[in-house]
């Protein structure tokens, strides 16, 4: 019976290493987050589709707006608001101060896409984009530009700016724009921490709690930017394995990004690198200013 007993024992110690190889606890990485975040609202993953054979004339034609992500309601960014301002510039009553995919903005898309022979579904897809550039174009226009204005900056090599009011990630170098990216923030405002702060840390393939590194299914994405809050553990910028919910407000304190973009943005950046995390407003205060 004893000899029966320690047997069994021995086989769950075993299974137990074994699972723990399989999947490696890594308890630090993202710690404050829980993953269990669900839209508010209706997000439509199975209409994202490639179009990129059907004849889209003017998506990315010169002087047009260029096609980046189909926007969803209630998504915030850059992006966003220069539709806004396109929409605004060919005749529709529609507010251009704002990064927010309201529902005000949805009626008017509604109106547009009817108006022009589009599927009436309240998103701003590629053929919604290519009906707006044919405006723009053919009517003599140029697509409105979001300008990013700095006047101070903490470093002449790279540094990023995370601006909580349009969920928009910008790498510079200097004072000069590198490129930006759409991200997800706190779903409560005071869960991102605003400061000034420098990436601590670089992980390829976290792990997170049960879930191994490297896999699909992962929460974190492929890579992983610590910040210095707390023990570079805690809040970070990384990667996410729910890219539909990138342009909202719906992490517990994390910057996430599409793995494409923080695959990149990983690549250029590296330990040290400073990191402004605010709204327009206080970002404004500090030199960076978006308009």
């Amino acid at each position: 019976m004893v000899k029966t007993l320690k047997r069994i024992l021995y086989s769950i110690i075993f299974i137990g290493l074994v699972l723990l190889m399989i999947f490696p606890n890594n308890p630090n990485i993202a710690k404050n987050e829980t993953f269990d975040d669900i839209p508010l609202v209706a997000i439509y993953p199975n209409q994202i589709v490639d179009a990129s054979s059907e004849p889209y004339p003017y998506l990315n034609a010169k002087g047009g707006i260029k096609f980046t992500r189909t926007l969803y309601p209630w998504q915030v960014g850059e992006d966003v608001m220069q539709i806004r301002k396109a929409l605004k510039k060919i005749g529709y009553p529609i507010s251009t101060t704002s990064y927010m995919f309201d529902q005000n903005m949805k009626n008017i898309v509604f109106k547009f896409q009817k108006d022009h022979g589009l599927k009436v579904d309240g998103i701003v897809g590629k053929s919604t984009v290519n009906a707006i550039n044919k405006i723009l174009i053919e009517s003599g226009m140029t697509a409105p530009n979001i300008q990013t204005i700095v006047t101070k900056c903490p470093t002449n090599g790279y540094w990023i700016t995370i601006n909580k009011s349009s969920n928009t990630l910008t790498l510079l170098k200097g004072k000069n724009v590198i490129e930006k990216f759409p991200v997800a923030t706190g779903k409560e405002p005071s869960f991102t921490p605003e400061g000034k702060w420098k990436i601590q840390n670089k992980v390829v393939n976290p792990a997170w709690k049960n879930i191994k590194g490297g896999v699909p299914e992962n929460p974190l994405g492929y890579r992983w930017m610590g910040l210095n809050i707390s023990d570079g553990y805690v809040f970070g910028i990384h990667g996410t394995n729910n890219e539909w919910s990138i342009g909202y407000f719906v992490s517990k304190g994390c910057i996430r990004m599409q793995n494409k973009d923080v695959e990149r943005l990983f690549s250029i950046v590296k330990p040290g690198t400073p990191v402004w995390i605010g709204t327009q407003k206080k970002l404004s205060q500090w030199g960076y200013t978006v308009k």
